[in-house]
């Protein structure tokens, strides 16, 4: 070991001869210092290097760095406690993120639908924008890991999921720290608050705009499955206990069949797009169906068009309460809220009725209760509309329900509560001046709702 000291020594003497008076300080002492000091990076043995300079890792968040006493190649960042990676750059402490998750730099590394992230270092990413060898890579976050970033500020954090023989940005499963526990949670133990929502209502769907789950926590997507293994989206309904949806029958009713069977349908709660998964959704197989009896149809009005879903998972649990889920309240026996009244509507309808698809995004608008005396005028709906009925329409004629809206929910504040006032049933096209919505009335329904659940749902008869 003298002898290898012996050449440092040397090679110390030699450059000092070549950099003259113009060298800063002792060479032998700047490397009796940068030998022992921590901080400094030792002499390289194996280039036999004549300076030394301080360590340089990049280490993050508190990180120090450390080489070898001998071999000042091979340094590395100690991490301090809940801190890891290459850089010290991973947090693992995080389980959740902040804002749109810039910053976030936690180890949740699948997508919404569970597929595992590709490493930010392998091969196919490096053809990518953002990958682990960018100069600003250990700014972003990025490294030799799969760990969810979100290093071009979009809405939250997401990875690259490798799909066939394509790679695909996708949104990750992580957690917003503004919501809390992630509602698959073991440790969520809340109970429902019905009508309770985290965003406060916006008035501004015909004429609506788009919106998120959390405006309407209750609202459920019903869909119908096919023998190729796809789903079609058929109907909006309303989760009016942890177990049960309420939504309208003419959702089933097709001309090649009136018995449907409850396996052909599924029903997602916590959605907020039609054809993508988001985070905090439940997906549901139905496990009982239940038409009302005495349903019929005219040439334009459906009468007692109800129908109650009830769901479970593949697992056999309900519905668990979270931002994006929540029940709506009933309303008390045969009352309703007053004419005048503004109240909500939501679904994935259509802008027009011949539009070819439903939107992407979950939308809402409102609409106001209609008298009955002024629905039933001649110029309206006439004798169509019954007791059994509500009319509700934007005053202006701009906004309405439309063709994808069935089922869905009409909510109105009463007695200071959110309440499921009426369900969209039917309706002269979209928006049509003189021709409102019509619902079918919650109110009227609760007795048959308390008989065939039997109970299970709390109701004030």
């Amino acid at each position: 070991m003298k002898f290898i000291k012996s050449l440092v020594y040397v090679s110390i003497h030699a450059l000092h001869r070549y950099l003259g008076k113009a060298s800063r300080g002792s060479p032998s002492l700047f490397l009796l210092q940068g030998w022992f000091s921590p901080g400094l990076l030792p002499c390289s043995l194996l280039t036999l290097q004549p300076l030394c300079f301080p360590a340089n890792c990049d280490c993050l968040n508190g990180g120090k760095c450390v080489s070898y006493k001998y071999f000042s190649n091979i340094r590395r960042c100690s991490c301090p406690k809940k801190f890891q990676g290459e850089h010290c750059e991973i947090d693992t402490s995080k389980t959740c993120y902040q804002g749109n998750g810039h910053s976030y730099r936690g180890k949740a590394n699948t997508d919404l639908r569970g597929r595992p992230c590709l490493a930010w270092n392998s091969a196919t990413v490096l053809l990518k924008t953002y990958h682990a060898h960018r100069p600003d890579a250990i700014q972003l976050g990025l490294g030799k890991h799969n760990y969810c970033r979100n290093p071009d500020n979009q809405r939250r954090p997401w990875c690259y999921v490798q799909v066939g023989l394509k790679q695909f940005v996708q949104e990750c499963m992580v957690q917003d720290c503004s919501v809390g526990e992630s509602p698959s949670s073991p440790k969520e133990q809340a109970e429902f608050q019905c009508g309770q929502k985290a965003l406060r209502p916006r008035f501004k769907i015909v004429g609506g705009e788009f919106t998120t789950i959390e405006n309407q926590p209750w609202f459920a997507a019903i869909y119908r499955r096919h023998r190729s293994g796809s789903d079609t989206y058929v109907c909006g309904g309303s989760l009016i206990s942890p177990c049960w949806v309420v939504s309208a029958t003419h959702c089933f009713i097709s001309p090649h069949s009136d018995h449907p069977k409850k396996e052909d349908y599924i029903v997602y709660l916590g959605r907020s797009k039609i054809k993508s998964h988001t985070l905090g959704e439940m997906q549901f197989e139905v496990e009982n169906l239940i038409l009302h009896e005495d349903y019929s149809a005219d040439t334009l009005a459906h009468h007692n068009d109800i129908a109650l879903l009830k769901i479970r998972t593949n697992k056999g649990q309900c519905a668990q309460p979270s931002r994006f889920i929540q029940t709506i309240c009933l309303p008390p026996l045969y009352g309703d809220a007053r004419f005048g009244t503004r109240c909500e509507i939501t679904g994935f309808g259509k802008e027009h009725p011949s539009d070819y698809r439903y939107p992407e995004q979950l939308k809402m608008t409102s609409v106001n209760l209609v008298s009955h005396e002024k629905c039933q005028q001649p110029h309206y709906y006439g004798t169509e509309v019954t007791e059994k009925m509500l009319c509700a329409a934007d005053p202006q004629w701009e906004t309405d329900s439309c063709q994808g809206d069935s089922g869905g929910p009409l909510v109105c504040t009463i007695q200071g509560r959110l309440t499921l006032t009426g369900i969209v049933s039917w309706g002269r096209e979209c928006a049509m001046k003189d021709k409102p919505g019509v619902y079918t009335r919650v109110s009227k329904f609760l007795p048959w709702i308390h008989t065939h659940t039997r109970g299970e749902i709390d109701l004030a008869l």
